[in-house]
């Protein structure tokens, strides 16, 4: 069972005009991104369908039993997406190089020249990837780079969704809190939430990078129920065949969402690669902000629940 939001029935006095330029920002950043995976992907093919050299032909088979295009695209993109990619090249160097029989040293060494010299002429053809310029490396602390992975998406359906629950809770924080207020309740949430997800995964030997609008997204879900807990969100029920419309408080959306999240994360429940440490820590962030800056607004937010006739 899943409940889909789309709008909160509150009063909305004025346009909520941040809301909708983060919004607009993600979409031209996907926009942007889109097109130069859609270029990356064009050259990357162009260049394996050329000819291989003996020696990098020989490394294809030996990695992938293979020498075909996929064989190359999947080589060389891995290489190409990596964060460290000597290391990387010496990596597969070695594992190609452990043949019984032969002295190991000088043959990874000679498959590692042999896959630098091909990833470089590579390099030389396709772009790099935008989306790992703007995603979050945990290991990196980059301030700007938790900022960037905010606004890039992993796909048109991440983006999507992340807009429909962005925009349903967000855009009313954005009116109660005030357009400067709003400003750095976003950069406090973005910079929190990869904060955190830096520190869980500390001990991972390769953490993975983070993208996506996903943790501000539950800090705004938690300031949202903080301010107006009683306050309806229209949603969307799909539930395998039924579907249909409906309005549900707040906080029952809230509890739905986060303990969810808290289960998954529990059970070790991550295989759709979604980034929970984000979420719980970006609804934790969201309530804290809310107790500590913002308790005051909350009388005057429930004048902006429709009231019944």
């Amino acid at each position: 069972m899943f409940f889909f939001p789309y709008r909160a029935d509150i009063n909305l006095y004025k346009i909520p005009l941040l809301t909708i330029l983060i919004s607009l920002l993600c979409i031209g950043v996907y926009i942007a991104q889109y097109s130069n995976e859609v270029e990356v992907r064009e050259k990357a093919v162009a260049f394996c369908e050329q000819p291989f050299t003996p020696a990098f032909t020989e490394i294809l088979i030996k990695h992938s039993g293979q020498a075909r295009v996929r064989d190359c695209l999947d080589t060389l993109l891995e290489i190409h997406l990596s964060q460290d990619r000597e290391t990387l090249i010496k990596k597969l160097a070695a594992s190609i190089g452990a043949t019984p029989g032969v002295v190991h040293a000088d043959l990874s060494e000679y498959y590692a020249e042999a896959l630098d010299e091909t990833y470089r002429e590579f390099s030389r053809t396709v772009p790099a990837l935008l989306t790992a310029e703007l995603w979050y490396p945990p290991r990196s602390w980059s301030v700007d780079r938790m900022l960037t992975a905010a606004v890039a998406h992993g796909s048109w359906l991440h983006l999507i969704g992340n807009l429909f629950f962005f925009f349903a809770f967000a855009a009313t924080v954005e009116i109660i809190v005030g357009f400067v207020l709003y400003l750095g309740v976003f950069i406090m949430l973005a910079l929190g939430t990869h904060v955190v997800y830096s520190l869980a995964t500390i001990m991972q030997i390769e953490p993975l990078p983070t993208v996506g609008l996903s943790g501000v997204i539950m800090g705004m879900v938690a300031l949202f129920t903080f301010f107006i807990p009683t306050a309806k969100i229209r949603c969307f029920l799909w539930l395998v065949v039924f579907f249909r419309r409906l309005s549900i408080p707040a906080w029952i959306l809230a509890v739905w969402y986060i303990g969810w999240d808290v289960y998954s994360q529990v059970s070790g429940d991550s295989s759709a690669g979604i980034n929970l440490v984000a979420h719980l820590s970006g609804a934790a962030i969201g309530l804290t902000l809310g107790m500590l800056l913002f308790r005051e607004k909350r009388h005057w937010a429930r004048g902006l629940i429709p009231s019944k006739r």
